[in-house]
């Protein structure tokens, strides 16, 4: 059997409501379209909600806790220099040593240069030889807000720069006679949100007092573990945003979506011109989501809410022609295996990666972790039904959520007595799955204090991350 096609759209920080949840303000007609030809997993868990070992876990079908990526880096981050290392092989170097043409283009965030280290053919990335987010020339209109959102009257986003380039790469990779994986990966819809002026204006009548439902004043609710209640990058305090500022952001990150959705609709409208329907499947999805006011909080943090946590997974096998939804619970660390099986390259899986398939397995639940931010501690595992979310840490308090009476996750259950037997059965489940995955968290020992730094320093302190920029990034 030839092998088919591979292509992999990914975004950063992507909501899962946008696309799924029934009246919802953001307008994303093409990926609405795409979603009515592809496989549409509801149920998309992210590894981690955090850039790099989420994308660690995506590139190499391992935890993080697994691979020792567990915290962001390159940039500005506390491990500048820090990498995926090449003891891990990806997918795309499995695929390449198997006869793949392989190209990345976008955001890497696994160690600046090491894309083209492993061989691979990688533009307009952090993986190659260039920054991820270089200078431009781009001109903004008044006001703006950095990062929150910022409205682009002149230039061009980097992001449809790395479409295009997707769109031309595609144009050779299909002439070339062999199978191929292509992955464009963009930064959007991550912050900062500055957007084209003409897909801001989308949104312009949205609702005077906008606001997502469970927005609550930062750092004023009751019964959330401690890693709540302090921010640990500066975008991340919200206490001097007004009503008005939380609307402009929703209305530039809402602009963000739908710009990339215009992006996505020109790369797919390319793949029929150029005959790849039959022989290519190609999946949309991002790494984790964004919080967007949710429980007061912009970005994301070390924690489990279903605004970072579940994800937009859509998948159009080779020659699909109709639209299905798959309400069984998958996880972003499983995407390749499914990817590989459904195109025919399932050789290269290993029998246990082969059985973590969509296609192979019917899970009642996800699980996930988190274990630092930018040098900061945070011990977090966390399992999620289709009623019940539970999250347990060695060092802060655990958290049990009903999201069939509570489903905007403000009331923590852990102590309530009505849920005992519930908090025990999760947390076993949750232990069971551990040890299994050689999560050292399972069996014991000491662990850091809540936000305090991998060398020592404690919470209170603020570490200068600027002074660790390479000179390519402070330009």
């Amino acid at each position: 059997m030839t092998a088919k096609n591979i292509i992999l759209f990914i975004t950063d920080q992507w909501r899962w409501d946008t696309l799924n949840q029934p009246g919802h303000p953001c307008k994303l007609p093409h990926l609405q379209a795409f979603r009515d030809e592809a496989t549409n997993h509801v149920n998309a868990f992210t590894s981690v909600p955090l850039c790099t070992p989420a994308r660690g876990s995506l590139f190499t079908g391992k935890w993080p806790h697994q691979t020792g990526t567990m915290d962001n880096v390159q940039g500005s981050s506390f491990y500048p220099q820090g990498k995926l290392h090449p003891s891990h092989k990806t997918y795309m170097e499995r695929l390449q040593e198997a006869g793949y043409d392989v190209s990345f283009i976008g955001k890497w965030h696994l160690g600046a240069g090491t894309l083209s280290d492993r061989g691979i053919d990688a533009q307009l990335s952090d993986g190659g030889s260039e920054p991820l987010i270089p200078a431009n020339d781009l001109e903004f209109a008044t006001p703006r807000k950095t990062p929150f959102y910022g409205t682009i009257t002149k230039g061009t986003h980097m992001d449809e720069k790395r479409v295009m380039a997707g769109i031309e790469k595609l144009e050779s990779l299909s002439a070339s006679g062999k199978p191929f994986c292509l992955i464009v990966s963009l930064p959007g819809p991550h912050f900062p949100h500055h957007v084209p002026a003409e897909w801001v204006g989308m949104y312009d009548d949205l609702p005077d007092d906008y606001m997502p439902e469970n927005f609550v004043p930062q750092f004023t609710e009751a019964g959330k573990p401690q890693a709540q209640g302090a921010h640990y990058w500066p975008c991340q305090d919200t206490r001097g945003l007004d009503q008005q500022d939380w609307r402009r952001t929703a209305q530039h990150y809402f602009g963000f979506c739908s710009f990339i959705d215009d992006l996505f609709g020109r790369f797919r409208r390319e793949m029929t011109a150029l005959g790849l329907d039959e022989t290519t499947s190609l999946a949309f999805t991002a790494d984790h989501g964004e919080m967007l006011g949710a429980h007061g909080w912009f970005d994301k943090g070390p924690f489990f809410y279903e605004e970072v946590m579940r994800i937009p997974m859509l998948i159009r096998e080779a020659g699909q022609g109709a639209g299905a939804v798959n309400a069984g619970f998958v996880g972003f660390r499983d995407l390749f295996p499914t990817l590989l099986a459904e195109s025919d390259a399932a050789g290269l899986l290993t029998p246990e990666e082969a059985g973590r398939s969509f296609d192979a397995t019917a899970h009642d639940h996800a699980t996930y972790g988190y274990d630092a931010y930018q040098g900061r501690q945070f011990k977090f595992r966390g399992i999620r039904e289709a009623r019940y979310k539970y999250a347990w840490s060695p060092h802060d308090l655990e958290e049990l959520y009903d999201l069939e009476t509570d489903p905007q996750e403000r009331i923590n259950r852990a102590e309530d007595p009505a849920l005992k037997a519930e908090k025990a059965r999760l947390k076993t489940r949750l232990f069971d799955w551990m040890q299994a995955e050689g999560d050292a968290l399972a069996f014991g020992g000491y662990h850091l204090p809540v936000g305090s730094y991998i060398d020592g320093r404690p919470a209170q302190e603020q570490h200068d991350h600027q002074q660790h920029l390479n000179p390519a990034l402070k330009q």
